[in-house]
C-alpha cells in the first residue's frame, strides 16, 4: 500500500464516498486517515474499523486508450488475474467504475524497501529475502501470461514504438532535457536510441510484464509478500522486471548481489518455462538500458513538474545504475548517448 504519510489536502472524505464505504463495512465508527500516493494522481486512504482496516482508492479520472478502456479498468482486471493465479495481490471488495472508487484489502505499510535497508549489513539474509521474491517474480512472468487477454487493458504493447516514446524518449525529454536543461537530440542521438529501442524489441516478449517491480510495490507480509500498483501490467520481455528489480534506486543493490540473484534468476526462470539462457543474457544489458532510461525519465518529470522532492534523492543512485550498464561491451558502439550520460551529466 502507498506509504502511510499525512497529506493535507483532501484529508477528510465526501459523505458519497463515506457512504460507498459503509455499504460494504456496516460498522458505525469509522477512523479514516489519508495516505500519500506518490508519484500517482491517485488518492489513497486508510480506513480502520473494530473489524480491521481497508484501503480506500480513489481514480477520478484515470488515462484511457481510444476505445474508452480505462486504467481502472486494467486495474481492477490485472488484480483478478493475477489473483487467480494464486499471487497475493489486494482483494477489491466494492468499486465504482464510474467514480473510480474502490474498496480492497489493506496489505500493510511494510514495504521491501524498509526490510532490505534493514538489513544492509547481512548479505546473506538480503540474498536469501531476494531470492524469495524472485521466486514470486518467476510465477508473474509465467503463469501471468497464462489467460492474460491484452484486450482487456488500457496499456500499449510494449514494443520498439513504445520503448522510443516512454523510456528512452521520456529519459530524453523528461530528464536530459525537462530536469537537466540538455536540448541535445540530434541525428546520431535518435539513431543511437532506435537501434537499441530496435535491438530490446528482439528478445521475446510473450511474459507478463509488471514493469514496475521495485521494492516500494512489494509489500512484506508474514509469510510472503503482497504486490500493489500493477496496473500498468502488459505482455513484455522477462528482462524487464527482473531489471526493475536489481537495479531498483530505492535500495541500491551493490553488482555483486546483482550478479549473484541473476544467476539465480537464470534457475529459477528454468523451472517454469524454456529459456535461452544465452539469449536471455545477450538481451539483458539492452533491455535493463531501457528500464534504468524509464526510471531518471520518470524521477526528473515527478521531480522538475510535479514538484515531489521525494524522488530527488534517488536521481544520483539511479544514474550510478545507468552509468554502470553503458560500461558493457555491447554499449560500445553507442558513442553520443556515452558521451552525454558520462560527460554531459555532471554530478548531480
Amino acid at each position: 500500500m502507498p506509504r502511510a504519510k499525512r497529506d493535507d489536502r483532501e484529508t477528510i472524505p465526501s459523505p458519497d464516498l463515506i457512504r460507498f464505504v459503509k455499504g460494504y463495512c456496516s460498522e458505525g465508527d469509522l477512523s479514516w486517515e489519508k495516505i500519500a500516493a506518490e508519484g500517482s494522481g491517485r488518492r489513497f486512504y486508510r480506513v480502520r474499523g473494530k473489524a480491521g482496516s481497508w484501503i480506500v482508492m480513489i481514480n477520478s479520472q484515470p488515462p484511457q486508450d481510444r476505445r474508452g478502456v480505462t486504467e481502472n479498468d486494467s486495474f481492477l482486471y490485472i488484480a483478478r488475474h493475477l489473483g487467480s493465479k494464486g499471487l497475493s495481490v489486494p482483494a477489491i471488495y466494492h468499486h465504482d467504475r464510474e467514480k473510480g472508487w474502490f474498496l480492497m484489502e489493506d496489505l500493510g505499510d511494510c514495504h521491501l524497501q524498509t526490510e532490505i535497508l534493514g538489513m544492509k549489513g547481512d548479505r546473506r539474509r538480503l540474498i536469501e529475502t531476494y531470492q524469495r521474491v524472485i521466486d514470486v517474480l518467476t510465477i508473474i512472468q509465467v503463469e501471468g501470461r497464462k489467460g492474460f487477454d491484452p484486450a482487456r487493458i488500457h496499456n500499449a504493447p510494449y514494443d520498439q514504438g513504445f520503448m522510443l516514446a516512454w523510456e528512452s524518449g521520456y529519459f530524453y525529454r523528461a530528464f536530459l532535457k525537462g530536469y537537466l536543461g540538455l536540448d541535445i537530440l540530434d541525428e546520431e542521438l535518435k539513431d543511437e536510441l532506435e537501434g537499441l529501442a530496435r535491438q530490446a524489441a528482439e528478445a521475446p516478449a510473450g511474459y507478463f510484464l509488471y514493469r514496475d517491480f521495485q521494492s516500494r510495490n512489494i509489500m512484506v507480509r508474514e509469510g510472503g509478500f503482497g504486490l500493489v500498483d500493477f496496473q500498468g501490467g502488459r505482455l513484455g520481455p522477462l528482462q524487464y522486471d527482473l531489471a526493475s528489480l536489481l537495479l531498483d534506486p530505492y535500495v541500491e543493490l551493490d553488482h555483486g548481489v546483482q550478479k549473484e540473484l541473476l544467476a539465480y534468476y537464470l534457475e529459477r526462470i528454468q523451472d517454469r518455462a524454456h529459456v535461452d539462457l544465452t539469449g536471455f543474457q545477450e538481451q539483458y544489458p539492452i533491455v535493463a538500458l531501457h528500464r534504468a532510461m524509464q526510471i531518471l525519465g520518470a524521477f526528473g518529470f515527478l521531480t522538475k513538474v510535479r514538484g515531489l522532492a521525494f524522488f530527488r534523492a534517488y536521481i544520483p543512485p539511479a544514474l550510478r545504475s545507468l552509468r554502470t550498464l553503458l560500461q558493457d561491451r555491447c554499449f560500445k558502439p553507442y558513442k553520443k548517448l556515452k558521451r552525454i550520460v558520462f560527460e554531459e551529466i555532471k554530478d548531480i
